[in-house]
C-alpha cells in the first residue's frame, strides 16, 4: 500500500514471537501461484513489545537466517505493520476522479487522524460506489512516517530493500480470498490470532466493513500456563500446541486453556456485537481463524459452538502449487494457519 513497486516480492511478516517468510511464484494465464520458498524463525521473548521492535539486532538476524537458510535470492521485501501508529478508516465521499479524490482525501483525513498530518503516510482505496452520481465508499489508511522509516531502516541492514509496506489485518484477507470462495452477500469474520495481537476483518463478500485488533491473543495462553503451572516460557509454549512436555500431563492444562479461551470468546464477541451495532448488519454467517494462537486445542470447536456460525482454521496454501520434490507439504500443512500474513504479502507485485 505504501512506497514504491516492485515485481515478485518477497513477503516477510515480523510478528512479536517469529518472522515468517513466503515466496510465491504468479504462474501466469490464472494458474495460480506456485510456492518457491518459505520459513519461520522464532524471536526471543520481547523482541517486539506492542508492535514496536525493542531488539532490532536479533530480529536483523532471524530475518537473515531466514534468508539464508533457504537460499533466497529476491530481496525486494513486502512487509506489515499494525498498533496504534496505523489508522484505518471506511469514510463515504462524493463522487469525483481518482485524481480530484487523491487531493481530497488529503484533506478529509484531517478529521479522523489523531496525529499531525505531516507526521503521516495517507493513503487510500476505493472500495465500493453506489452507481452513476452516488457516493463512493473509500478506505483511508495513515501511517505515521517514523515506523515506515523505522521498518525501512530494519530491513535495510538485513539487506534487503522494502517496496510495498500493508497491513496486518488485510493481508490475511488477500490470503484468505485466493484460498476461498467469496459469496456475495455473505458476512465472514477473519480472525488473525497472533502472539500478543488479534486482528479481525469482517467482510461482505470480498468488501471490508469493519476490522480491530484486541489484546487478546495467544500470549494469553503462555503467560497462563506459566503462571498456574509454574512452567518455562519454552514448556508452555509447547503445552499450548498440544506438545508433549515431560512431568506435565495436558490434563493438568486443559482447565487453564479453557478458562483461556472462555476469556478469548468473550472479548471477539464484544467487538462482533460492536460490528452489529456500528453497520446494521444482523448476522455473522461463518468465521476463519488464522495465525499461530488458532491451533490452540479446541479452540475453532468452542468459537463456533459459542457463535454459532461454522468455524474454520484458515490454510493460506489450499490453493497454491507445492512441489513436493522441494518443499515439505507435511511441514507446510502442519504450520499453514501461521502463515496467512506472509502469503497475503507475497501476493504483492508489480503495480501494486
Amino acid at each position: 500500500m505504501f512506497f514504491g513497486k516492485s515485481k515478485n516480492l518477497l513477503g516477510l511478516d515480523i510478528g512479536s514471537s517469529a518472522v515468517k517468510m513466503v515466496e510465491l511464484k504468479d504462474l501466469g494465464k490464472g494458474k495460480g501461484y506456485q510456492l518457491l520458498s518459505f520459513g519461520i524463525e522464532p524471536l526471543p521473548v520481547e523482541a517486539i513489545v506492542g508492535g514496536t521492535i525493542m531488539d532490532s539486532g536479533a530480529v536483523i538476524d532471524a530475518i537473515t537466517k531466514l534468508i539464508r537458510e533457504n537460499n533466497v535470492k529476491n530481496l525486494n521485501v513486502a512487509t506489515a505493520v499494525d498498533g496504534n501508529s496505523v489508522i484505518i478508516k471506511r469514510i463515504s465521499m462524493m463522487p469525483m476522479s481518482e485524481a480530484e479524490l487523491a487531493e481530497a482525501i488529503q484533506w478529509e483525513a484531517g478529521q479522523y487522524i489523531p496525529f499531525d498530518i505531516e507526521e503521516v503516510k495517507i493513503d487510500h482505496q476505493i472500495l465500493e460506489s453506489e452507481g452513476p452520481g452516488g457516493n463512493i465508499t473509500v478506505l483511508l489508511v495513515a501511517v505515521k512516517r517514523d515506523l515506515l522509516t523505522e521498518y525501512a531502516s530494519l530491513l535495510g541492514q538485513a539487506g534487503l530493500s522494502v517496496s510495498a509496506l500493508d497491513l496486518d489485518v488485510f493481508c490475511a484477507q488477500n490470503a484468505y480470498e485466493i484460498n476461498y470462495p467469496i459469496s456475495a452477500g455473505e458476512i465472514t469474520a477473519l480472525v488473525n490470532i497472533g502472539a500478543g495481537t488479534t486482528n479481525i476483518c469482517v467482510l461482505k463478500g470480498g468488501s471490508p466493513l469493519f476490522w480491530r485488533d484486541i489484546q487478546a491473543a495467544g500470549n494469553n495462553y503462555t503467560d497462563s500456563l506459566q503462571r498456574e503451572m509454574n512452567l518455562t516460557y519454552e514448556q508452555a509454549e509447547s503445552i499450548k500446541r498440544g506438545m508433549a512436555v515431560e512431568g506435565v500431563r495436558q490434563e493438568q492444562a486443559a482447565p487453564i486453556l479453557n478458562a483461556v479461551t472462555e476469556e478469548f470468546g468473550a472479548e471477539l464477541k464484544k467487538t462482533l456485537d460492536f460490528f452489529r451495532v456500528t453497520t446494521n448488519e444482523s448476522a455473522i454467517h461463518k468465521i476463519i481463524l488464522s495465525g499461530g494462537g488458532s491451533q490452540v486445542a479446541n479452540l475453532d470447536r468452542y468459537i463456533s459452538q459459542f457463535f454459532g456460525v461454522p468455524v474454520e482454521i484458515m490454510n493460506p496454501f489450499q490453493n497454491i502449487t507445492v512441489d513436493e520434490r522441494n518443499l515439505p507439504l507435511d511441514t507446510i500443512n502442519r504450520l499453514a494457519p501461521h502463515f496467512a500474513v506472509a502469503v497475503g504479502l507475497a501476493l504483492r507485485k508489480l503495480g501494486d
